[in-house]
Formats: structure tokens, sequence, C-alpha cells
């Protein structure tokens, strides 16, 4: 039997989710995985993701490792919150799909928990943005690493560097 291999464990789940401490966190620990395979995948590329991975389920995880474990932690854990979220404000049951409620306070409605995705979704972007300004300022550590194409390296701001390039989010064609 197939056991996923989470990146981070619930201690590190529990420090940089948005989650309450007094919530219990086994019920969002089986979407690690998911969001994981989703998110993290895609940004750390196959050859990384298993190194890490085996070094996790070994128990040897390198000190560089370690650290990008730290630097994955806040994306992972926000888009795991992200996953899960829908399942926490509803639920699946052989009779079909109800709403958790309960008698000490007020649920939301779907306009709210879709308000707070969109929140958390947010926030997990600009984590994986900084994961990625990590492993550019650090490629020489991860040469498992490989960006796409698209991953433009040399506009991430560098250590000590007082200038770095600004997107105004508009195109102007220029004219031949």
């Amino acid at each position: 039997m197939y056991t996923p291999i989470a990146l981070i464990n619930e201690e590190l789940f529990k420090l940089h989710s948005p989650v309450t401490g007094n919530t219990d966190l086994t019920e969002f620990m089986p979407y690690i995985s998911i969001a994981q395979e989703l998110y993290l995948a895609p940004v750390l590329g196959e050859s990384l993701m298993t190194e890490l991975k085996d070094q996790i389920n070994l128990n040897t995880l390198s000190v560089k490792n370690s650290d990008l474990i730290i630097k994955i932690a806040p994306a992972l854990a926000f888009f795991a919150v992200y996953q899960g979220l829908p399942f926490h404000w509803a639920s699946i049951v052989n009779k079909g799909i109800t709403i958790r409620e309960s008698e000490n306070s007020k649920g939301i409605n779907i306009n709210d928990v879709a308000q707070l995705r969109r929140w958390i979704r947010d926030d997990a972007g600009i984590f994986i943005k900084l994961l990625v300004e990590y492993l550019c300022s650090s490629r020489e550590y991860y040469p498992m690493w490989k960006p796409a194409p698209d991953c433009d390296c040399r506009s991430i701001l560098t250590e000590g560097s007082a200038v770095k390039r600004f997107d105004s989010g508009f195109y102007f064609p220029r004219n031949k």
C-alpha cells in the first residue's frame, strides 16, 4: 500500500497555517499531501520532490534541505487549508452533503467560504513566490531544482541589491 510522504509535519503545519491552536488538526492532515502534489510539486519539480521525500522517509534530511522545508512550510500549510476548507464547512455523508453547525457558534454561508478561500489562496501564492525567490538565490545548494523556462531568477532581488525590476502589470506594444 502506498503511503504519501508529507513534506511538513503537524508541528510545522500548526506553526505556519492560519488555523487556530484549538482546531483538530488531524482533519487537515490529509490535505497536506493533496496540496503538495497540486501546488508544490510543479514548483519544486520531480527530482527535488523525490530527494526531499526520500530524505524525510529515511530521516536523513540534509541541513540545506531542512532550510528548504522551513521555506516550503508556509505555502504548503496555507494550500492545505485552502484545499480542506470546503470540507470543514460541509461534510459528505451517506445521505448527501450536510453543512456542519454547532450549538455554540453561527455557521457561514458558501459566499463567505469562497471569500475566505480567495484570501488564503492569495497568501499561499505570496508564500510560493517567496519560495521561488529563495530557490533562485540558493541555486547552488539545490542542483536537483530545475526551474521552469518562464522562471526568471535574474529578476529576483538579491541580497544587498537596491534595484529590483518594476512590473506595472501593463503591456505597451512597441511600434515598429
